[in-house]
């Protein structure tokens, strides 16, 4: 009798677990968090693309030029595949930036010399500090199996992006 309740229980939980899950394939429908992260993700790339296209006429050494062009390159295939994701997922993504990113644009648009440099460089590293965390989040914890791996995939260029960001930073000051 014991063993018995103990299997209808077990049954239960297992009856109670695909209840609640209103996808159980985990494929395309994205979760609140998924479409969040969607959106967030792409303001970033597309706020990246354009700080970049910036840094690579306005900066004053090569390699600030250079990583402003690297940036604009990889950003905009992230931001191409993030689009196919989000199409997939049946969620439009906006093509203009959103209001803080663009007063973040517009900030780093009017300076020159050493002033858009060095922001430029502190703007890379917190900006991309905020972008590997929100892609480490929903790597692990994203509800839509592409969008998952989208994330996990991405990381390794991200995170190489914030450290070179942070060792620029360093030669700058």
């Amino acid at each position: 009798m014991k063993n018995v309740k103990l299997y209808f229980f077990a049954a239960l939980l297992i009856l109670a677990a695909f209840a609640c899950d209103d996808d159980p394939t985990g494929t395309n429908v994205p979760a609140e968090m998924d479409e969040q992260f969607m959106l967030t993700a792409f303001d970033g790339g597309l706020f990246e693309v354009n700080a970049g296209q910036v840094a690579s006429s306005k900066g004053t050494t090569s390699a600030i030029k250079d990583f402003g062009q690297q940036l604009l390159d990889d950003h905009t295939d992230i931001n191409q595949e993030l689009m196919k994701v989000s199409k997939d997922a049946d969620l439009d993504l906006p093509t203009t930036l959103s209001n803080a990113k663009q007063q973040q644009l517009d900030t780093l648009s009017g300076l020159s010399g050493i002033a858009f440099d060095t922001t430029y460089i502190k703007m890379m590293v917190s900006t991309h500090e905020e972008i590997v965390n929100l892609y480490e989040i929903q790597a692990t914890t994203g509800r839509n199996v592409d969008l998952k791996a989208f994330a996990s995939d991405k990381l390794p260029k991200l995170r190489a992006h914030l450290e070179t960001a942070k060792s620029m930073k360093d030669s700058i000051q």
